[in-house]
């Protein structure tokens, strides 16, 4: 199934760091449809720490949903839309994005049910197996989101040495849990740096 990105401008000034949640919520909302649809993902929201408990957003902020090609159309009549997540956050315009099958793809929270870093590659290489991936693989730092039913943890990851296609299949399909909640979704990364420095 074609997937793509549909990325939004977004307008405001700042965001709480915990957004994750409340955004699901929000857009379950706006997009009833988003939660029977298994292929949809919410990737993470880019900006700079407050030194707080926030994230300031700059005027190249972005909300972008991957979805299936399918989807784009109905997804995308909630441009102008306001979502109340502590701060008012304002949609605009989406364009499409294609994914980009690089060797390399970096996803900074992968949650699986193993809470240890041998368990959780360990998960990993079972989930990479099963989709006919092959990839070199650097686990990174721990990490902590909250999802609906309690805190999730897992770790940041790295993936290089990926043919085009597997690269692709690996965006479209992610690892682990909560892609709704942007854990376990893969983007195009120049290089196969230190995942715990990204």
């Amino acid at each position: 199934m074609p997937v793509a990105d549909l990325v939004f401008p977004l307008a405001g000034a700042d965001l709480r760091a915990d957004y994750a949640l409340p955004l699901w919520r929000a857009l379950r909302r706006l997009l009833p449809w988003l939660a029977d649809e298994e292929c949809a993902a919410i990737l993470p929201i880019k900006g700079a720490s407050d030194g707080a408990a926030g994230l300031i957003l700059g005027q190249r902020a972005q909300l972008t949903l991957r979805l299936p090609e399918a989807r784009l159309a109905a997804a995308a009549t909630i441009a102008g839309a306001r979502l109340d997540l502590g701060t008012e956050l304002r949609l605009g315009e989406p364009t499409r994005r294609e994914l980009r099958p690089t060797s390399a793809q970096y996803s900074p929270l992968v949650v699986q049910a193993a809470a240890d870093e041998q368990g959780f590659l360990a998960e990993c290489e079972r989930e990479l197996a099963a989709l006919a991936i092959a990839a070199s693989v650097v686990c990174g730092k721990s990490q902590a989101r909250l999802g609906e039913e309690g805190e999730l943890r897992g770790f940041s990851l790295m993936l290089h040495g990926l043919a085009p296609a597997q690269a692709l299949r690996l965006q479209s399909v992610g690892l682990g849990r909560a892609r709704k909640l942007g854990c376990g979704i893969f983007v195009a990364h120049k290089t196969a740096v230190a995942v715990g420095a990204v």
